[in-house]
C-alpha cells in the first residue's frame, strides 16, 4: 500500500511538472508573440509621427540654409527696425552710400519737409527670422509698398491717421487671404511680425525716398491712446524696448 501511495505521488508530481513546463512554454511563446507584435504595432503607430518629425526637422534645416544663403548672397545687414536689410535702389545715387539719408548727388524732388529735398524713390530687401521676428512700431512720412519675395508670410498691423486699425498678412497663401503687395500710406503707425514661420524676405519701395529724418518710433503711450483696449493688449508687444536713434551705426557692417 505504501509503495502504491509513493508511486501515485510520483506520478502526480511528474504530471504537475509536465503541466508547469507546458504552461511555461506556452507563456514564453505568448510573451514572445506579444513582444514581437508590440514592436510591430509600435512601429506602425510611431512611424507616421517619426516621419512628420523628420520632415519638419529637415524642412527647418533646409529653411535655415536657405535663409543663410539669402543673407549672404544679398549682403544683408542688421536693420534698426528688426531683422536684416540692404538698400538696393536710391534714385540717381549709389545705394547704401548715404547711410539711410537723402543723397544730394542723386535724383531729388522737393517736399514740404525739413529740409525739403528727398530722393525720388528708394527700395530695400528686408528679412525677418525667428531670432529677430518683429518689425517694431514706427511711423514714416513716406508711402511704403511691401512686396513678398520668399519664405513664410508676415502679419502687418497698421493704424491710419483717421484711427482705423488694419491687419494684413503678406505672403504666398493667396487662397488664405495673403497678399503679395501691401501699401501703407505715409503717416501711418506700422508694425509687423513673422509669427511661426522660419523666415520671410520682402521688398520695400519708399516714395519720396527713405530718410531717417522722416522716421520715428511709436511709444507705448501713443499706441495706447490710438487703439482700443482689446487691440492694444495684442499689439503692444511690438513696441520697441530700446528706441535709440543710432541708425547710421548699422551701416558699419555693410560691405
Amino acid at each position: 500500500l505504501q509503495k502504491d501511495r509513493t508511486l501515485c505521488t510520483n506520478l502526480q508530481l511528474t504530471n504537475l511538472l509536465q503541466t508547469r513546463d507546458t504552461l511555461t512554454l506556452k507563456m514564453n511563446k505568448a510573451l514572445s508573440y506579444f513582444r514581437d507584435n508590440l514592436a510591430v504595432g509600435a512601429a506602425v503607430v510611431l512611424a507616421p509621427v517619426a516621419a512628420v518629425y523628420i520632415y519638419r526637422l529637415a524642412s527647418k534645416t533646409a529653411h535655415k540654409v536657405e535663409e543663410k544663403k539669402l543673407v549672404e548672397s544679398l549682403g544683408l545687414i542688421p536693420h534698426p527696425e528688426g531683422g536684416f536689410f540692404r538698400e538696393t535702389y536710391r534714385s540717381g545715387a549709389q545705394p547704401m552710400a548715404s547711410k539711410g539719408g537723402t543723397d544730394k548727388n542723386g535724383t531729388l524732388m522737393k517736399t514740404d519737409r525739413t529740409p525739403p529735398p528727398r530722393n525720388v524713390m528708394t527700395s530695400i530687401y528686408w528679412l525677418l527670422d525667428q531670432e529677430s521676428p518683429n518689425g517694431w512700431w514706427c511711423c514714416n512720412l513716406s508711402d511704403h509698398i511691401h512686396y513678398y519675395h520668399a519664405g513664410a508670410g508676415m502679419t502687418y498691423f497698421v493704424i491710419h491717421p483717421d484711427g482705423r486699425f488694419e491687419k494684413q498678412r503678406v505672403g504666398p497663401n493667396i487662397a488664405e487671404g495673403d497678399v503679395m503687395q501691401f501699401f501703407v500710406p505715409g503717416g501711418c503707425l506700422k508694425a509687423c511680425t513673422l509669427g511661426d514661420g522660419d523666415f520671410v524676405l520682402i521688398g520695400e519701395a519708399v516714395a519720396p525716398g527713405f530718410d531717417f529724418v522722416d522716421f520715428r518710433w511709436v511709444t507705448e503711450a501713443e499706441l495706447k491712446e490710438k487703439t482700443a483696449p482689446e487691440i492694444f493688449s495684442v499689439v503692444s508687444q511690438y513696441v520697441k524696448p530700446d528706441q535709440r536713434r543710432n541708425f547710421k551705426d548699422y551701416y558699419a557692417a555693410a560691405k
